[in-house]
């Protein structure tokens, strides 16, 4: 962050402070950078931070000038360099006092600074920046855990404007603690809503077995009584658990439950690369073609499905050199007995993308 110094007296003379990589303060005088070399009980020493020049600058130990600064250097100013420097402790020191997503503190900082296209290009992007700052942030953040039995920090149960966040915390069973955060506010939204993403509640769980499923819902539903509500959603799209599903039949019997169309994707793409097909996939337009529309099957009208996939069958036969037929008899296998679960052709929300990108980005 740059503080600019009061010089008052000093005509023309404006000092600004930065900091290196490591946190150590830098003084910025007219495009160029000096670092603090010797300090007395009178003065600080600055000396330019190019190697070769020699120039310097002296103030009193508060950071106010004396004197220095204003011979010629032996190299250019660098004010583009200094803005990036400025963008990025800024972004460091946001991520260290707030908690949103280190991908949202660069975009605001880049969109609210007045910039030209040299600083952008040597600001560092977010992909590159972002191992530095988190490793910044986890030096304020609790170690994780070693035990299931930890007490919770006061500031992680409640939200930033100070109301309640953990909602539940218990153990349902020896070693077997849950964890749930949600506001008041979600909760409302949660229950009003007659299509559900899930996750919805943020729900730390120990295992993915059906008992401790039902046990959630049964919970919220209890919730949802205490606040004049019913949870009772029409909808419902999850992830492919099988600790789920059959949860969510028994507990919200009228409910149309339907996996996601993302990770319907992923576990197909997943057995290709079990099944060593990735460079075929990535080769072989053909085969690439057909495992495509395998994918798409979850697009197709349902009475349609079985037809589609008898075509990719007779497309697959004379396919040459590949083994397409593997990859079928695994679908064949796995998906084709409950098509209702993965057939998303008359959701209007096809994916729960949108859900989880609230919360990872």
């Amino acid at each position: 962050m740059t503080t600019t110094i009061d010089v008052s007296g000093k005509e023309n003379i404006n000092l600004t402070f930065t900091k290196s990589n490591k946190g150590q303060l830098l003084l910025v005088l007219n495009g160029y950078l000096y670092k603090c070399n010797k300090k007395t009980a009178n003065k600080k020493y600055w000396i330019c931070t190019y190697k070769e020049c020699k120039k310097s600058i002296h103030t009193n130990p508060n950071d106010v000038y004396v004197c220095g600064g204003t011979d010629p250097h032996d190299h250019e100013p660098n004010p583009d360099m200094i803005a990036a420097r400025n963008i990025r402790n800024k972004i460091k020191e946001r991520a260290l006092q707030e908690i949103i997503p280190i991908s949202m503190i660069y975009e605001q900082e880049l969109s609210n600074s007045s910039i030209n296209s040299t600083t952008i290009a040597i600001l560092p992007t977010c992909q590159e920046l972002g191992p530095t700052v988190t490793k910044v942030r986890a030096k304020i953040v609790p170690l994780l855990p070693q035990s299931y039995l930890f007490d919770i920090p006061d500031k992680f149960k409640e939200t930033l404007d100070r109301n309640r966040f953990l909602l539940m915390d218990e153990l349902i069973a020896r070693r077997e603690r849950i964890l749930v955060f949600s506001s008041d506010h979600q909760l409302d939204l949660l229950f009003s809503s007659p299509i559900v993403c899930l996750p919805c509640a943020f729900c730390l769980l120990i295992n993915k077995k059906a008992i401790t499923y039902r046990h959630i819902f049964t919970e919220l539903k209890q919730m949802a009584t205490q606040r004049n509500k019913m949870f009772a959603p029409q909808v419902i799209m999850t992830d492919f658990e099988t600790g789920v599903s059959p949860v969510i039949k028994s507990e919200f019997p009228s409910a149309h439950h339907y996996a996601c169309f993302f990770h319907f994707i992923q576990a197909i793409f997943r057995q290709i690369q079990l099944r060593g097909m990735q460079c075929d996939y990535v080769s072989n337009e053909d085969f690439r073609i057909l495992c495509r529309k395998l994918m798409a099957l979850a697009l197709m009208p349902r009475d349609q499905v079985f037809i589609g996939f008898e075509e990719i069958q007779a497309a697959a036969d004379r396919l040459d050199g590949s083994q397409m037929e593997t990859l079928l008899t695994y679908f064949e296998d796995n998906w084709l007995c409950n098509i209702d679960l993965w057939n998303v052709s008359r959701c209007d929300t096809r994916t729960n993308n949108v859900c989880e990108g609230e919360y990872t980005e």
